[in-house]
Parts: C-alpha cells; structure tokens; sequence
C-alpha cells in the first residue's frame, strides 16, 4: 500500500499503523481494518488521493484493497494504535474425538463472560509473561463433521482465540477444549469484523481527519 504513496510525495519512508494485529495466517475480512500509514519526510505533501486510491488497489489486487484514503492529523496514529475495540472471528476447529452437536452448544454458551489468559506459549518469547482478563461477548458454531466445527466468536480487544480454543495447557481458563474434556486446535481463523465506532450513517469514524 505504501509504494505509490511513498513514490508521489517523494519520500524516504512509510511507516504503517494498523488498528490491532492478528497472525500472519489470519485474513482480513469483512469491512476490513482501520489502518493510518505515516508517510515520512515527503517532498510533496499535496497528493492526488482518489488517484492514487486507484493505482494502490492496481497493484496490490488479489491481496488487499482499500476502501478510500483521506488525510488525517498526527495523533490518529496513537487513537488507531491504542485504541481497544471489539472483533468477530471465524474459526474452523478440529477435535482429537468425536464431539456432540449438544455438547458443543453447551460449551460455547458456557465460555461467553471473562476469559483469563496468561501469554500463550506461542508468543512467550517476544511479550511479556503475564495474565490477562478479556471478556468473550458472543459465542455459537455447528459441527461440519463430528471432530469438526465452525465457530463464530465476539471477542473484547486482546484476546487470543487460538487459545480460547486449544487452552494453552492451561494457561487459558476456560476454554472450548477444557469444557468438552477433548483436545482441540484452530485450523481456520478470519477476522471477520473489526468492531470500531461508526457514524450515524454507518461509515467509519475516521480519527481526526484535516479539514
């Protein structure tokens, strides 16, 4: 997204803010992700937006698209870095044994309230060790075959599904895969919304736009 940016205003860099994060095998789906990209030191600071709206989606088709680019003040960076909002994924799961359709409905309803998670294992050498207290807001799925379902979940800002799911050998309390007494692991994981304000008319609330 950034070459055509950076090539118009004749910068040395970009720097790209994006409104959370998720992992690398995880797709953007839905409406998609607030992001700001910090253009640094252009010469030109006078760009043809709309134009270059077009030429970012030409060259970057098939792998992401942007809805429209407008410019924005300097601490929309911090309130898109910083700013904790909702998400709904979508997770394909898979189960070490047979799972009752029942059972998963019990499950998943039971999970719905606080999550406690201590750093998954996955990321432990790069964050810091600690418990963390999230809140899942929403929970359903359907078995597809009977060691494999489709959930959807509604998640607070931070938590981590995969564990939500797995347990983590415990350090994620509880989970799917505790509460049905079998293993468990997500092989599927969209984002498929990004729960961020919306104006009246329904568009995103972009943070402090130029006038």
């Amino acid at each position: 997204m950034a070459g055509p940016l950076v090539e118009a205003s004749e910068a040395e860099g970009s720097r790209f803010h994006g409104a959370g994060r998720e992992d690398i095998d995880a797709l953007m789906l839905g409406e998609g992700r607030p992001f700001v990209i910090e253009i640094v030191a252009p010469r030109k600071r006078v760009l043809d937006l709309p134009a270059l709206h077009r030429e970012i989606n030409r060259r970057a088709s098939g792998r992401v698209e942007i809805d429209g680019l407008v410019p924005v003040k300097r601490r929309a960076v911090e309130d898109v870095k910083e700013t904790r909002v909702g998400k709904r994924y979508r997770a394909r799961v898979e189960f070490s044994e047979d799972v009752s359709e029942d059972a998963l409905d019990d499950a998943l309803g039971f999970l719905v309230g606080t999550i406690t998670q201590r750093t998954p294992q996955r990321v432990a050498h790069r964050r810091a060790d600690k418990v963390r207290m999230r809140k899942l807001l929403a929970a359903v799925g359907a078995l597809v075959e009977k060691r494999t379902a489709e959930i959807e979940v509604a998640t607070e800002g931070g938590l981590y599904v995969k564990e939500l799911v797995s347990g983590d050998d415990g350090r994620t309390e509880p989970s799917l895969a505790g509460r049905l007494g079998v293993g468990g692991r997500v092989t599927e994981l969209d984002v498929v919304e990004i729960m961020w304000p919306k104006r009246p008319d329904g568009s995103v609330d972009i943070p402090h736009p130029l006038p």
